[in-house]
């Protein structure tokens, strides 16, 4: 069910969960809670107008709108399992590219490995998916959940911690608070992004590391097709990389470019690398990434963003849980943090469905403090995984060098370090929740 802001006075008095955000975690974690325990009922507040949406409140969908500079985000094979018990893999894999090849690289350096899925008997890495066609297929199946509401143009305005409940008052994303509808939620989400300000209207700070880096993405067109192949390219001062995309009718052999580079990469003493114009930007990466796809054709429009790592100091606290971008904001070099906050929803989707299934307060303390002890492994991991490539790369000492292109070529050589690799690049190591 879809409300607008004019239709606060629609809402229940409570709600067993009330999710803050209706980004891809938000949208992703009330499709999960819907379809583990049908009882729950969920909140899902969100800032923004509901695309496709009728006057009489009914979404058509899902509609793929092809275009050569969609966004996209990489899929591991665990998030893949999870969107498959949500029941929308066959709608997302429909426009998606898969990835069945990894290459990894040092520029100027001899060391470098390929990992192959078929070699490791795995039907893919992951897979490539535009955010717009990943979007509509979770609200799709989100408008066929009956236990979800969604709030649309609105925001969750005021927080007030109680015993038993946290009270949130829900207001139009354009009105103060005294304007809004107050309503309990046993268990309050926050999933308001990196810069959230819920987050820090609860008094929880953050540690942010600036790694005075830049990431430039757009979309590019190649002579050669990718043929599934995705592509890691360490520099001197940052990273380039190829993921694989769906083709176009009148857009073959697209990818997605993520360049990472430092805030001011230089061409020369006029020229911001990230300000050039297509062509002679073209000509930077194209010396930047080689050949390995043939001449680069074409470019998108492109954006540019600053890079941080953002963690949350606290994440749980009595009937609230931080989680996505809010909770931890990785790097991009590794393609970690939605795929990390998706594993992040399915655990906790298992704790609150078991507690639901025997009667017990979802949003207790202990319950939540066993969800974040749980998480806690795989975030460490995930985190120090992005982390440590950006600190190893990053290096230029001749013995660090040398010892890059001997882990590389490790890798390359040795089976059991190229499985445990891509087990964790894939979100495949350690304990997987059932949801």
């Amino acid at each position: 069910m879809i409300h607008s802001k004019d239709q606060l006075n629609k809402l229940r008095d409570q709600y067993d969960i009330v999710i803050a955000g209706g980004g891809l975690v938000g949208i992703s974690l009330a499709c999960a809670l819907a379809v583990s325990h049908q009882q729950l009922s969920v909140l899902l507040v969100d800032n923004f107008p509901i695309k496709g949406m009728s006057q009489d409140g009914l979404v058509a969908g899902p509609v793929y709108h092809p275009s050569f500079d969609a966004r996209a985000t990489a899929l591991s094979m665990a998030s893949i399992e999870i969107y498959q018990r949500l029941g929308v893999m066959d709608d997302l894999l429909s426009h998606a590219a898969p990835i069945s090849d990894i290459h990894v690289s040092d520029r100027g350096h001899s060391g470098s490995t390929v990992l192959n899925a078929a070699q490791q008997a795995k039907t893919a890495f992951g897979y490539v998916i535009e955010n717009q066609w990943l979007g509509a297929v979770l609200l799709n199946r989100l408008m066929s959940l009956p236990s979800i509401e969604l709030l649309s143009e609105a925001k969750v305005a005021n927080i007030v911690p109680r015993q038993k409940v946290t009270k949130v008052t829900v207001s139009a994303h354009n009105q103060e608070s005294h304007h809004g509808v107050e309503v309990d939620a046993v268990l309050l989400v926050v999933a308001d992004g990196a810069q959230s300000g819920l987050r820090e209207s609860l008094g929880i700070t953050a540690i942010v590391k600036q790694y005075d880096q830049q990431a430039v993405i757009a979309n590019v067109q190649t002579q050669l097709p990718h043929n599934g192949q995705a592509f890691e390219r360490f520099l001197a001062d940052g990273a380039v990389a190829f993921l694989p995309l769906p083709d176009l009718p009148s857009a073959p052999r697209r990818s997605a470019l993520v360049w990472t580079m430092p805030n001011q990469h230089e061409v020369n003493r006029e020229n911001n690398i990230a300000d050039l114009n297509d062509q002679d930007f073209i000509s930077e990466l194209q010396s930047a990434f080689g050949f390995r796809l043939g001449e680069i054709q074409q470019i998108g429009q492109r954006q540019s963003y600053p890079l941080a790592l953002t963690l949350a100091n606290e994440v749980i606290r009595n009937h609230i849980v931080i989680m996505g971008n809010a909770a931890h904001s990785l790097h991009p070099v590794a393609g970690q943090g939605f795929n990390l906050s998706l594993r992040d929803i399915a655990t906790l989707t298992e704790l609150v469905s078991q507690a639901a299934v025997n009667n017990k307060d979802i949003g207790e303390l202990s319950l939540l403090e066993s969800y974040s002890k749980a998480q806690l492994k795989d975030q460490k991991n995930t985190i120090g995984f992005s982390h440590y490539l950006i600190e190893l790369f990053g290096r230029q000492a001749l013995p660090i060098q040398a010892g890059r292109s001997l882990g590389l070529l490790a890798l390359d050589i040795l089976t059991p370090a190229k499985l445990r690799f891509s087990d964790q690049a894939s979100g495949l190591s350690g304990r997987r929740p059932v949801l």
